[in-house]
């Protein structure tokens, strides 16, 4: 049976919400200098922590989670503070070594708070969702500027060449109209938002692809 926070992380809301920051954070490497996408980075992080914070708040705040479960958690969530701070854009190795470290703190402390919320008798899921979702928005966005970034540190070509311009435009205009497609999540529900997900899914996929051919 899929646990509360895995239903969580995996709705369709939030989904839409990583495929957003992901175009986001892509249209924008596209005309950052590396002090923007550090600024964007940093301003990320900050997010990240606090909603890390509130979360480790929340779950010190429940009076039937045993002070030993409390404990382990808060070692996970430590950590995984850590790492945050350690995320940089130095080069295009420390970053994607700081995002993989990042993502393998993220499993760490979901996995502990997953166990804990598997304890009926431990968590109130009701007075967490809110936390637990504004932690996985935060670090959803986090890791959507650390891919973009990557990606961009990867680059070595010509930002003033004819080609590279034109390939920035065309791959600029197909964040646009993805962005665009976004706006119009609410208008679909059920059935109907599963595979606008889906479909936006697969075009944002097919944007990426293009723009690390256009950074390599």
């Amino acid at each position: 049976m899929m646990t509360s926070l895995k239903k969580i992380r995996d709705s369709v809301d939030l989904r839409i919400d990583k495929l957003q920051a992901r175009a986001e954070a892509f249209g924008s490497v596209l005309e950052s200098t590396k002090e923007q996408i550090d600024e964007r980075i940093a301003s990320h992080k900050r997010v990240a922590q606090q909603a890390l914070g509130q979360l480790a708040t929340d779950i010190d705040g429940q009076k039937g989670l045993p002070a030993a479960r409390k404990q382990a958690i808060h070692s996970v969530v430590d950590n995984l503070d850590r790492q945050i701070a350690l995320a940089q854009s130095a080069s295009r190795e420390t970053l994607a070594s700081a995002r993989r470290q990042v993502l393998d703190g993220m499993r760490k402390m979901e996995a502990e708070l997953e166990a804990a919320l598997g304890d009926a008798q431990s968590l109130s899921l009701e007075l967490l969702q809110e936390s637990i979702t504004a932690y996985a928005r935060a670090v959803g966005k986090l890791d959507a500027e650390l891919e973009a970034a990557e990606q961009r540190l990867a680059s070595s070509r010509n930002q003033l060449d004819a080609a590279f311009k034109a390939e920035r435009q065309a791959i600029a205009q197909a964040i646009a109209g993805l962005k665009q497609r976004l706006g119009e999540r609410t208008a679909h529900t059920g059935e109907k938002l599963v595979q606008f997900e889906k479909e936006l899914s697969d075009g944002l996929e097919h944007v990426v692809k293009a723009l690390r051919n256009f950074f390599s």
